[in-house]
């Protein structure tokens, strides 16, 4: 299932970023605090690409781990109490051109798939001004 996809993400990106201060935005009460690394995990496509970068940039992080729900999938999000119905795909070359606008180069990325055939995209950004 998705859900286990999403934790074993979810555990790379803590075990590789585990010497570092990691802070997770939420989409459900986006807010900022300072961090090295910020995870932005199934929330960018709640809450916009341009506001998820506002808020990752304003976090003064040096690396943006990103997860999205892959747009080529055949079904939505699975909302299931967690997320919301309502949502906006974002392809993955939109993330990396938006990100990379804003000084974020792309220095990691993924794309697994979960045995039901829906795939996650992984994406992690350092920001070069940093």
């Amino acid at each position: 299932m998705i859900y286990t996809l999403l934790d074993a993400l979810r555990r790379q990106q803590m075990e590789h970023y585990e010497e570092h201060e990691v802070y997770e935005l939420d989409h459900r009460n986006p807010k900022i605090q300072d961090s090295e690394v910020v995870l932005i995990n199934l929330s960018a496509e709640y809450l916009g690409l341009q506001k998820t970068i506002e808020l990752a940039l304003a976090c003064h992080a040096r690396v943006v781990s990103l997860i999205l729900w892959d747009p080529e999938n055949f079904q939505p999000i699975p909302s299931g109490g967690h997320w919301p119905k309502n949502y906006h795909a974002i392809s993955l070359e939109r993330a990396v051109v938006e990100f990379q606008a804003k000084n974020m180069d792309l220095i990691y990325m993924r794309n697994p798939q979960d045995e039901d055939g829906n795939r996650l995209i992984r994406l992690d950004f350092q920001n070069v001004c940093a």
